[in-house]
């Protein structure tokens, strides 16, 4: 056999050497199938594996911000706490301060057993009064009824009412003033105080605990927003014109009240200044005034200069005039007739 012959019958051998029977086709299909589902089992564990861990970690986040709104929900109560704390102890400040519980309290000591002497206020607990522990206490004055009316002024005299009775008595603390403010309120105006604390408390906002806080509530509800901006546009038209300087003044002191106005010294007196009559404006021009006092002095003066004035001219010119009435009143129109016709 030549050289040629050898290698066809080796490249037959080698080609059928690479055909495989079916029987091992169907083990390597299936060698390979145990293969997938071995990966395939692997895989659906890993996933499986990866789902718990996300679900540990959702438990683990949950249970953190549970945690977390327990804890702001604890600092909110010490908070609450504190101020609490806080507000008896400035009104046992003030109780300490008060010379006539001190005195009250030394004779009810002091006196003896059964026996009360004339102001004896019986002491509660923590030492005070009985009638402060409720922080109302009995006042030494009347607090003015309110009743909600839609007359504007209503409210605003009885905010200066109560702004009065407060400077009077600095040292009550901001709890106590709401309470004594709300306890005369009456009708509509008892209605909507009641509903506003309870809304405030059922939504979980902040209570109203200053007096300020009080009165801007009720100027929101009970003064108009059209109200203040025709008491600023009144208060920048306003002029004299035939008011006294005392009515000019008293009414644009009243407007800035009820508007609120708030401004420097300076603006105050340019404002009363402007609005003057020219004749009484140039008068007051010459004077050196520092405070409002002194300008409002110095208004009237010339108010009173310029009567006087008009006084004087008047009489000047009454009594250069002739006319026939006075001539006939004095008799002197008949003696002449009588003198002319008698000739």
């Amino acid at each position: 056999m030549s050289a040629s012959d050898n290698k066809i019958v080796n490249q037959e051998n080698k080609n059928s050497a690479d055909i495989i029977t079916w029987r091992e086709y169907e083990a390597l299909r299936n060698e390979m199938r145990r293969e997938f589902r071995t990966n395939d089992d692997e895989l659906k564990s890993t996933v499986d594996e990866i789902k718990q861990t996300l679900d540990a970690t959702n438990v683990t986040v949950t249970g953190l911000s549970d945690q977390m709104t327990d804890i702001q929900r604890n600092i909110a109560d010490m908070r609450l706490a504190i101020e609490n704390l806080t507000v008896l102890q400035q009104q046992q400040q003030e109780d300490d301060d008060d010379p006539e519980l001190e005195d009250d309290a030394h004779n009810a000591r002091g006196a003896p057993r059964g026996h009360r002497p004339r102001g004896w206020v019986p002491l509660g607990r923590n030492g005070r009064g009985q009638d402060e522990e409720d922080g109302l206490g009995k006042p030494k004055f009347s607090i003015p009824k309110f009743e909600g009316g839609a007359d504007v002024e209503e409210y605003l005299t009885w905010e200066l009412k109560i702004e009065k009775l407060w400077s009077l008595h600095p040292h009550y603390s901001e709890d106590r003033k709401i309470k004594l403010a709300s306890s005369e309120f009456d009708g509509y105006a008892l209605r909507w105080w009641d509903s506003l604390v309870r809304n405030l408390d059922e939504d979980g906002a902040q209570p109203i605990r200053t007096w300020r806080a009080m009165k801007e509530a009720m100027t929101s509800r009970f003064v108009p927003t059209n109200y203040m901006r025709n008491i600023f546009d009144k208060l920048t038209l306003l002029r004299q014109g035939v008011k006294t300087v005392d009515e000019y003044y008293m009414e644009m002191e009243m407007l800035m009240q009820r508007g609120r106005v708030r401004e420097s010294l300076e603006m105050t007196m340019q404002r009363f200044l402007n609005g003057l009559k020219y004749d009484v404006k140039g008068i007051v021009r010459h004077y050196t005034y520092t405070n409002m006092n002194q300008l409002l002095h110095h208004a009237r003066e010339a108010e009173s200069q310029l009567a006087e004035e008009a006084k004087v001219k008047g009489r000047a010119t009454g009594a250069g005039r002739f006319t026939p009435r006075s001539f006939y009143s004095a008799g002197a129109f008949d003696a002449l007739h009588s003198l002319l016709y008698s000739a």
